[in-house]
């Protein structure tokens, strides 16, 4: 007798959880029981039951029997402590990864991770865990993105792109080849960036410099 689907705990409970939940639900062998949040509550329309607390996220899963979780939460940081949370509590990590997502069978995809809706992941790229690749991002041959980090809506990087742990690119930001994204880096919407960016700095314009220092 076939087995049924993995019973999933979403963690997160807004505007980004609402987007994540269609494209868990594109997949047939997963069933979102229900998300939590930080203050057990969550928006308007998000179509699923907020079952409470995530700081009684262990005893939730027990009672629900959910054996697997997604982190549906836009953070960084806070998206990476709630993968460390899941882990502890025996949670497998899902991926959502939308119907209209193309991804290549050649790259490694990490877990936990959102593929959003046009997102396109080409050959021989490498996610880490907790990566957001938001809607319409493309992420190009050979690029490697660290763990959290998040590719917004309708960014473009380029082949051989290298983005740091926790890095956030922008919305319609664009990426040259072979250029690096330090960690806890922050790249601006719209920004077009042709040389490498330090650890922790934030840039913007075109070409893409550190904020306050564009003219």
């Amino acid at each position: 007798m076939a087995a049924g689907p993995i019973g999933v705990l979403m963690v997160g409970a807004g505007g980004h959880a609402r987007v994540c939940l269609e494209a868990l639900r594109d997949d047939p062998n997963l069933h979102v029981l229900g998300s939590v949040s930080s203050d057990g509550t969550g928006i308007e329309g998000l179509l699923v039951a907020v079952l409470g607390s995530d700081a009684d996220l262990t005893n939730i899963a027990a009672r629900e029997g959910a054996t697997h979780a997604f982190i549906a939460i836009g953070e960084n940081s806070v998206r990476l402590a709630a993968l460390q949370r899941c882990r502890d509590a025996g949670l497998h990590l899902v991926n959502a990864v939308s119907r209209f997502a193309m991804v290549s069978s050649s790259s490694v995809v990490g877990d936990g991770v959102a593929l959003l809706p046009g997102s396109v992941i080409n050959a021989a790229a490498h996610l880490g865990d907790g990566v957001i690749v938001n809607t319409t991002a493309s992420v190009d041959h050979d690029c490697v993105i660290g763990d959290g980090a998040h590719i917004g809506p309708g960014a473009v990087l380029a082949g051989g792109v290298r983005v740091g742990t926790e890095a956030f690119v922008g919305m319609g930001a664009r990426v040259l080849p072979g250029v690096a994204i330090g960690a806890n880096a922050v790249v601006g919407a719209g920004a077009v960036v042709v040389a490498d960016v330090a650890d922790g700095l934030t840039v913007v314009g075109v070409p893409a410099r550190p904020l306050g220092g564009v003219a």
